[in-house]
């Protein structure tokens, strides 16, 4: 088992509107083998991507547990872990892929997988930048644009960036936050060979697809919001 959430619960505090609550998730539970993909799927709004943030600790969680195999720490509670062994655990262990890029202005598209490389890894310079621009050519990122800061790039090249920052690393539990959207057929098959690649390497990975076609050519289980239960 690498991952088992109990009753988590995530409740935004609306601080404008007289401290409204709105509720995120609440009493969401799972449990993810290693090396399984399971896909996520429910109506927009129904906490998909609350759930990954949680995992994720982009969002502190309200309540619950998720219980996480760590190769550096053993098995520890995100819900509760320190923030510095939170950013340890992203660094080597946990990879996120979001529809949206954040990285630092005036860095460019190679330094910014070059610099997940290196934070995952010990190997010299010219290994990691080989390993770097592999993976660029592999999500079909035009050389040209690799010496670019990534602010001027269009939607679709900053997804494929993502992807390749944080598939490079190989991580133990990669979370996919509608990692297809706004990519051509191409750059979908891109997708799609890295995560048969990753998985036969050992990867575990949750996802959030909103193509659905696309998350069963890939997935081992889904879990339906909707219905809450596992198919």
């Amino acid at each position: 088992m690498l991952l088992k959430i109990r009753n988590l619960q995530k409740t935004f505090t609306i601080h404008h509107d007289q401290e409204k609550k709105i509720i995120g998730c609440n009493g969401f539970n799972l449990e993810l083998q290693k090396g399984e993909f399971l896909g996520i799927t429910g109506k927009s709004g129904s906490g998909k991507s609350t759930i990954l943030k949680s995992i994720y600790r982009t969002y502190t969680p309200s309540g619950g547990e998720i219980i996480y195999q760590s190769g550096q720490f053993g098995p520890i509670d995100l819900v509760t872990a320190s923030e510095r062994e939170i950013l340890l655990i992203r660094q080597k262990e946990i990879g996120y892929v979001s529809q949206f890029l954040n990285v630092m202005p005036r860095v460019t598209a190679l330094e910014v997988v070059m610099t997940a490389i290196s934070e995952a890894t010990s190997d010299q310079l010219d290994v990691i930048r080989m390993q770097a621009e592999e993976i660029l050519t592999h999500f079909k990122l035009p050389q040209t644009l690799w010496d670019s800061y990534p602010r001027t790039f269009s939607g679709g090249e900053k997804l494929r960036l993502n992807l390749a920052q944080a598939m490079v690393k190989k991580p133990t539990l990669l979370l996919l936050d509608e990692p297809t959207a706004s990519l051509d057929h191409a750059s979908k098959d891109s997708v799609k060979e890295m995560i048969i690649e990753l998985k036969e390497a050992g990867t575990s990975m949750i996802g959030i697809f909103h193509d659905i076609d696309f998350m069963e050519t890939v997935v081992d289980r889904t879990y339906s919001l909707t219905r809450e239960t596992l198919v």
